[in-house]
């Protein structure tokens, strides 16, 4: 066994593994070359431009603050959003809810209950989905149906209604959450 490098071998090692992005200049528009094929926009955008990319810690930690102070707090709304949104069945029925929709026996239980019902069974396929598309794209379009499907519940007058936005609610608010597996 070869001895543990000491803090300066340590140092050293880390400064080897600093990951860096090396980028050539491009080829010509209308020439493909095989090693830009794979490229993605961002990184072409770069090229034509003129930069190259280097990534350090620092950069790392500058690019993952950013993402902190304008991704987290819309998060954060959403999230706030969502538990307003399962408090709301609850000041609801103190409202007289069960008694304007006719709800009987455990009709109520189910409205609450089918949100997470719903969430279980959809998970699975807006995980794969969450890989097919941009993040950016599912997000917006998952917050914008659980938005519309909240307003549509305030037409429902009836069990199958008010159930039906419900499953739809925990369906939407499924793709909402899953992001972060």
């Amino acid at each position: 066994m070869s001895p543990r490098p000491g803090p300066s071998g340590l140092k050293e090692r880390q400064e080897q593994m600093v990951e860096s992005i090396e980028i050539e200049t491009a080829p010509p528009r209308g020439q493909a070359h095989v090693a830009f094929a794979d490229k993605d926009k961002a990184v072409e955008l770069l090229e034509d431009v003129g930069h190259s990319v280097v990534l350090t810690p620092e950069n790392n930690s500058r690019v993952l603050r950013k993402i902190d102070m304008r991704i987290l707090p819309i998060i954060l709304a959403i999230y706030f959003l969502q538990s307003l949104d399962k408090t709301t069945l609850a000041y609801a029925s103190v409202f007289g809810l069960v008694e304007k929709t006719h709800l009987v026996g455990l009709q109520y239980s189910w409205l609450g209950s089918i949100v997470y019902l719903a969430q279980l069974v959809v998970q699975p396929l807006l995980s794969y989905i969450l890989v097919k598309v941009p993040l950016g794209k599912f997000l917006a379009i998952s917050v914008f149906l659980w938005g519309a499907v909240l307003s549509c519940m305030t037409a429902a007058h009836n069990f199958v209604g008010l159930l039906l936005c419900r499953m739809f609610l925990g369906a939407f608010e499924a793709g909402i959450g899953t992001y972060r597996l």
